[in-house]
């Protein structure tokens, strides 16, 4: 049964991520079919959906086979996920550690350590988030800089630190405590707050319930 019929009898949940991306390229190319590209496409982003999610025009591109036309339909049904993503979570308040690690499950499945940054408005409302970096959590990758940047272009009263560890144990490590530390000291600076820094795995790790915030 090709992908689309099975979509239309078992459901799209049923089609694993080459099949589903068989759909959107719909053709494959004289060396390669189309669920040949599909994988292709997959393993030149080391089977990961997110970072096939940051990916540009141009690095889809760099897939040999891929086109631009298919380029742009897959970069296109990305771009339509982040949107109802946002869509659904905006205007969410998030005033306890529990919500925001409702809010934030996604973050479970990535393979890489990514951080992200809520930003509320005065009533603790969501505002919109970002994921500002992925890899390991390093001081040098996710300045405050990054972060306060997003947070003072959307006019957020407040700001709330996510990011998950791949391996499921929420301990925070030694560059956990010093990025939160220097986001709480830029944001006293600022008079933009740090609420709480959430940490996902297996279940959730709060600075603030645990007193370091």
């Amino acid at each position: 049964m090709l992908p689309r019929e099975k979509l239309l009898v078992d459901g799209a949940e049923k089609l694993s991520n080459y099949e589903l991306i068989s759909i959107l390229i719909r053709t494959g190319t004289k060396d390669k079919n189309v669920f040949e590209l599909s994988k292709k496409l997959l393993e030149y982003f080391d089977n990961s959906l997110l970072k096939l999610s940051k990916a540009s025009i141009e690095d889809l591109c760099n897939v040999k086979g891929l086109g631009k036309a298919k380029a742009a339909t897959i970069f296109a049904a990305i771009e339509l996920s982040k949107r109802l993503l946002n869509e659904e979570r905006k205007g969410k308040t998030l005033n306890s550690p529990e919500l925001v690690y409702e809010y934030c499950k996604d973050m479970k499945q990535y393979d890489q350590e990514v951080v992200r940054v809520i930003m509320l408005n005065s009533k603790l409302s969501e505002i919109t988030s970002k994921d500002i970096t992925i890899g390991l959590i390093d001081t040098s990758l996710a300045h405050p800089r990054e972060i306060y940047r997003e947070a003072i272009k959307n006019s957020a009263a407040y700001i709330i630190l996510v990011h998950n560890h791949p391996s499921g144990d929420v301990k925070p490590s030694k560059n956990d405590k010093d990025l939160t530390f220097k986001i709480k000291e830029a944001g006293e600076i600022i008079g933009i707050k740090l609420l709480d820094h959430i940490i996902v795995g297996n279940g959730f790790y709060s600075f603030k319930k645990n007193k370091l915030l």
